[in-house]
């Protein structure tokens, strides 16, 4: 069964990444294009430096390049949502295939993306430090880690406390709890603001009168674009996933129900 599971997240993965590297290709890449452009202005027009000669192309790189990593992500997460789904099923409170995927791609979106994004939001080209890469991969992932860990935590304990409290107030309660985590990490890990700004006085002075700012509307459209890819694969995989999943190990729910007068008439 799990087999099953898994092979069908796959392909479902795989439609959800070609659906989320269309998104991207219409939301995500102009601004890329932007920050591109901006970056290549200040280090060619305002520093003078020598422009190097890109590895691969840029129209390499916004269509089969985007396109080859949305599909093996899409894949990827998939596979790993059809293995939880496979843990979770019929263990942390909802009976049917549907709601328990529809809740496993909610606490997904919100706690693989939208917590540690809060924290360390995704940055376009030319935004952040090339030398503290490393440093910036490396806190976002312990944010990850930790918001991973916390709601494991919070279904664990309302497994335990749901028979006391019942299960409105046990999941208002452990809700609470990740919540509180959570702003708890946020204070001790520390932040990071990388935003460039080149003091070059006069120049771009739709941005600034003072020097050249990165465009703050392009830096929130990449953020907000990179939202929308994430909750097009997320919402994708959880729908989609948990119709197959019910056809798979729910096939009566998708009879409907014929009253016996019915069920007389028609025999």
């Amino acid at each position: 069964m799990v087999r099953n599971l898994l092979i069908r997240g796959m392909l479902i993965g795989l439609v959800a990444g070609l659906a989320a590297f269309g998104f991207a290709r219409w939301k995500g890449e102009p601004n890329v294009n932007k920050a591109i452009a901006f970056e290549s202005y200040v280090e060619h027009d305002v520093h003078h430096a020598t422009p190097e000669a890109d590895e691969v192309s840029r129209s390499l790189q916004d269509s089969a390049g985007l396109g080859t990593g949305a599909v093996l992500y899409g894949v990827a997460l998939g596979g790993v949502f059809a293995l939880v789904f496979s843990v979770a099923y019929g263990r942390i409170g909802l009976r049917t295939a549907r709601g328990t995927a529809a809740l496993l791609g909610l606490l997904g979106f919100l706690g693989v993306y939208v917590v540690p994004l809060l924290k360390y939001p995704a940055n376009p080209p030319s935004v952040g430090q090339p030398d503290t890469i490393g440093r910036r991969t490396a806190l976002y992932l312990v944010m990850l880690l930790l918001s991973v860990t916390a709601i494991v935590l919070a279904i664990m304990v309302r497994r335990r406390i749901v028979h006391r409290f019942g299960e409105w107030n046990s999941t208002l309660l452990v809700g609470a709890g990740y919540i509180v985590a959570m702003m708890v990490c946020y204070l001790v890990l520390p932040g990071i603001n990388e935003v460039p700004q080149a003091e070059v006085p006069g120049v771009v002075r739709a941005v600034t009168d003072a020097g050249v700012t990165f465009p703050p509307t392009v830096l929130w459209n990449f953020r907000i674009a990179s939202l929308g890819i994430q909750l097009v694969m997320w919402t994708a995989v959880a729908l989609a996933f948990g119709a197959a999943a019910q056809r798979l190990l729910e096939p009566d729910r998708r009879r409907p129900e014929r009253t016996p007068a019915l069920a007389t008439s028609q025999d």
